[in-house]
């Protein structure tokens, strides 16, 4: 994989030596990993455009922590993209390592890595958008750019591809496992009403990239994206009523929406 064929460019900027040989090295390494997999290769398809070329550089800070999105390297510059991403921290001897027990959800570094490169997308698609407020069950993701982040890259992780992952990520807030309820398909829709919005709001907003998940991941562990696109109105439904453990509600949820009983209660009764 040549990330100059996505307008990337890996800036060891502040390493010199065989530090900065390293750095280089693992980030292209890492990146490769991301282009092995299905969903890799559709979000840097999508992210690649010469008017917006992205920079991956050192994180600033020794923490356990990388950022996405865009900058001006000069006022009245255009807007580029940029990745602070140090592959260490990320390792068993890194910053992070220094987490409790079990923070190792979404952490492994081609995880983060495409974590921070939506976010990127997201900024050169000119939909960087922080709002709503995320509250209640959605308040683990923290605002609406990092619940797209976590739900991208938690899609990642189940993409058949892919061959070495950690694990789904509860959320944002932290690095520990998504809840079984809420990793169950429609698991999501119903851990909050707001799931339903926000996700349909990510797809109006991206079309192209969100459709590509949805068809080339229809079937895997986890993607709601393809659930919402397959049944819209069953995702919306089940966000409004958001339990689980009360299905005939939900039977009779379906049926005031004009769907047949027997299909309806084959639908919720498939739900694990």
């Amino acid at each position: 994989m040549n990330p100059a064929q996505y307008f990337i460019a890996i800036n060891p900027v502040g390493l010199t030596g065989a530090a900065a040989v390293r750095y280089v090295r693992d980030v292209r390494e890492h990146l490769t990993w991301i282009h092995r997999t299905v969903s890799g290769r559709i979000l840097l398809n999508c992210i690649r455009r010469p008017s917006f070329p992205i920079e991956i550089r050192p994180h600033p800070t020794a923490e356990c922590n990388a950022v996405g999105g865009a900058e001006q390297k000069a006022a009245g510059a255009a807007w580029t993209g940029v990745v602070t991403y140090t592959p260490f921290a990320f390792s068993a001897h890194g910053s992070c390592a220094l987490l409790p027990a079990g923070q190792t959800f979404g952490r492994l570094w081609d995880e983060i890595l495409f974590h921070e490169l939506v976010h990127v997308f997201r900024n050169a698609t000119g939909r960087w958008n922080t709002a709503p407020a995320l509250s209640f069950g959605m308040r683990q993701y923290d605002d609406n750019e990092e619940f797209i982040a976590v739900l991208c890259s938690n899609i990642y992780v189940s993409d058949r591809s892919n061959r070495i992952k950690s694990g789904l990520r509860a959320g944002h807030a932290d690095f520990s496992a998504m809840a079984p309820a809420d990793a169950a398909r429609f698991g999501l829709f119903m851990s909050s009403k707001a799931a339903f919005g926000l996700v349909k709001q990510f797809c109006t907003d991206n079309p192209i990239f969100t459709k590509a998940l949805s068809d080339r991941l229809a079937d895997v562990e986890y993607n709601p994206i393809a659930d919402y696109y397959r049944y819209p109105k069953l995702c919306e439904t089940l966000s409004v009523i958001g339990d689980l453990k009360d299905r005939a509600r939900m039977i009779d949820a379906l049926v005031a929406m004009r769907i047949p009983r027997a299909v309806a209660a084959q639908l919720i009764m498939g739900i694990p």
